[in-house]
């Protein structure tokens, strides 16, 4: 049987495919496709997930490895737009996610048991424990699967 850390681990290496598989690769227009105003287009969502889990990957190491970090938070719309991945490569992205997940599941399967209540102090949220920046990068996944996909989908 799996250990949580293996089952985590499996979950977010899983991440890149997935995305692969619901992004409308052969359909340029409905990947760049934003639905509103204010609104990330399904390739900004893509983007925002490597962003994601790069973040929350340096936070888990910063919790493993410091007593109590300061872990910034970061503005998501700015850094979308400041990477411009509306106009990025799909493939590109699809493989900076690809490295960004692997990193942080190659982390997350080495981390003690005893480890998962270790605390970091997030800006905007306050204390948060290791085993929450697992959990919350990995039910985050789901929710912006749903928002490529209802992205890619004209109004």
């Amino acid at each position: 049987m799996p250990t949580i850390q293996e089952d985590w681990a499996n979950q977010l290496r899983q991440i890149p495919a997935t995305f692969r598989n619901a992004l409308l690769l052969h359909d340029d227009r409905a990947i760049r496709h934003r639905p509103a105003p204010g609104e990330w287009s399904a390739i900004e969502v893509l983007g925002h997930m490597s962003d994601k889990m790069q973040n929350w990957s340096r936070r888990t190491e910063r919790i493993l490895t410091e007593e109590r970090p300061a872990l910034p938070g970061y503005d998501q719309d700015a850094s979308v737009r400041d990477h411009d991945y509306q106009h990025a490569s799909a493939e590109a992205l699809l493989e900076q996610l690809h490295q960004s997940c692997g990193r942080f599941a190659a982390i997350v399967e080495h981390i003690p048991d005893s480890a998962f209540e270790r605390p970091g102090v997030h800006s905007e949220f306050g204390p948060i424990t290791l085993r929450y920046c697992i959990e919350v990068s990995i039910q985050s996944a789901g929710e912006h699967l749903e928002q490529l996909r209802a992205a890619q989908t004209p109004g």
